[in-house]
């Protein structure tokens, strides 16, 4: 299975583009001089679909990401930030299946406003056997989605930068309540459905007639940066949404209940010229579709290591 992200993201003039930043309390938040970052990471991660019959656990019915462990490095430079990771052959749940997983995701923003338009792709998955660790392939099946993610936080003592990516100092412990916003089409398509694969009905009803739908999900959160000491920082956050969602059918013109719950925990040590730090995330994901309820469990777990360093005194290309 591969796992992919878009490797060129141009952040341009993203100070510029957005109401100017807010003055912050110094006592709590400062920069570091050393604007620029290079960066290695590894982790692992796990996705997995459930179709849940309300009323009978016998008719549930789940499929997994074929995933794996990965290792990658970034580079944060003025305005341009590049990305590559790639896959540890033989660390995939069934390493005979070569199925894939891409991810883009662009970043804009300021210190108030992230804006984050993003694309998942999942060809091919896993069905769970009785026996552990042992699959059968589930070949054919696409399940994709695109949206945006839009952040809002406003806090002159809590640093999100500190918290998410050790771009700041967070000097005294502080938090904050963020809001978010996440319209989303997503899409399930399967090209040559057979019963053999799911002998559900219901499930089997839904994935062959390749659904499709939209949905809005207005959330709230709150995050804090603990500070046990100097240069160490534990930066928990929880966010909770609740949206509505609509099933792309000529039969159907109405609103279904969805709902979202993460957790993310960031944890390391940051100075003027290196930084590490672990990453925990959990989300959950529960759509109420017409046919069968299907949720969306993502856990993953990370560690960055990277160091600063200044910009040249001399342009590069004449642009950076």
């Amino acid at each position: 299975m591969g796992r992919y992200y878009i490797v060129l993201i141009f952040l341009l003039g993203v100070r510029n583009m957005l109401p100017a930043q807010q003055h912050v309390d110094t006592n709590y938040i400062r920069s570091y001089e050393r604007k620029n970052m290079l960066e290695v990471y590894t982790g692992i991660y796990n996705t997995e679909f459930s179709f849940t019959h309300r009323h009978d656990r016998r008719k549930n019915f789940r499929l997994k990401v074929n995933s794996s462990s990965y290792l990658g490095a970034d580079i944060s430079y003025k305005w341009l930030y590049l990305q590559y990771s790639f896959n540890v052959p033989g660390t995939q749940l069934d390493n005979r299946n070569k199925f894939n997983y891409k991810l883009i995701r662009f970043q804009f923003g300021n210190r108030r406003l992230s804006f984050q338009p993003f694309y998942n792709y999942y060809n091919g998955l896993l069905i769970p056997t009785t026996h552990r660790r042992d699959f059968e392939p589930f070949q054919g099946i696409a399940i994709s989605n695109a949206g945006f993610d839009l952040y809002y936080t406003n806090s002159r003592r809590f640093s999100s930068s500190a918290a998410s990516i050790f771009s700041e100092k967070q000097v005294s412990p502080a938090g904050a309540v963020f809001f978010s916003f996440t319209p989303v089409w997503q899409q399930i398509h399967w090209k040559k459905p057979s019963p053999q694969l799911v002998p559900d009905t219901m499930t089997f009803k839904l994935l062959s007639s390749n659904p499709e739908w939209i949905s809005v999900l207005p959330g709230i959160g709150y995050s804090y940066n603990f500070v046990p000491h100097r240069g160490w920082i534990i930066a928990p956050a929880i966010l909770l949404k609740l949206g509505v969602l609509n099933e792309i059918h000529p039969d159907n013109d109405g609103l279904q209940l969805l709902n979202d719950e993460q957790f993310w925990l960031n944890t390391g040590y940051s100075n003027e010229r290196f930084y590490i730090y672990l990453n925990l995330a959990f989300e959950r994901e529960s759509s109420n579709l017409l046919l069968k309820d299907m949720t969306r469990v993502d856990m993953s777990a990370s560690i960055t290591a990277g160091m600063r360093f200044y910009s040249l005194k001399k342009k590069i290309l004449r642009i950076l």
